[in-house]
């Protein structure tokens, strides 16, 4: 089940913020950060919940005409279960932007096969380790 969390969902947002240190590591969302992400009116965190437990989010922020996609992930055991694919189709509905490491291929591939287009890159955007960051963007009418 697909949940959009409210300000209520405190043990979610806990759930996150604890996945997000040991998927993102030193590129972690905060917790205050992952909070205010709820709060705002231009921004949210759609949960994939099994049994009560969160097994993959989206964090978004909703720029009036694209949604830049701040966070996507699948926690491990639940990889390639098209838990991501239906995260990312619950967005669909404008252009997207996105930020990814140059060397997380998986992620890429699955951008690339979301029809999702290389426009740009960031010269050392990212930190622990250093590296470039691939700006990419899915047109929705190019679908």
């Amino acid at each position: 089940m697909i949940k959009k969390l409210t300000i209520n969902d405190v043990d979610y947002i806990e759930q996150i913020f604890n996945l997000e240190k040991d998927i993102f590591k030193n590129s972690a969302f905060s917790k205050e950060s992952t909070e205010n992400l709820v709060k705002a009116e231009n921004s949210f965190i759609y949960a994939y919940l099994v049994d009560g437990k969160i097994c993959g989010y989206l964090m978004v922020l909703d720029s009036i005409d694209v949604y830049e996609i701040l966070a996507i992930a699948t926690v491990e055991e639940y990889r390639n279960k098209g838990i991501a694919q239906e995260l990312l189709d619950k967005i669909k509905t404008k252009d997207i932007f996105l930020e990814v490491r140059k060397s997380n291929e998986k992620a890429i591939n699955f951008y690339k096969k979301n029809n999702f287009k290389q426009i740009s890159i960031r010269k050392g955007y990212y930190s622990d380790p250093t590296e470039d960051a691939i700006i990419m963007k899915m047109e929705v009418n190019n679908e």
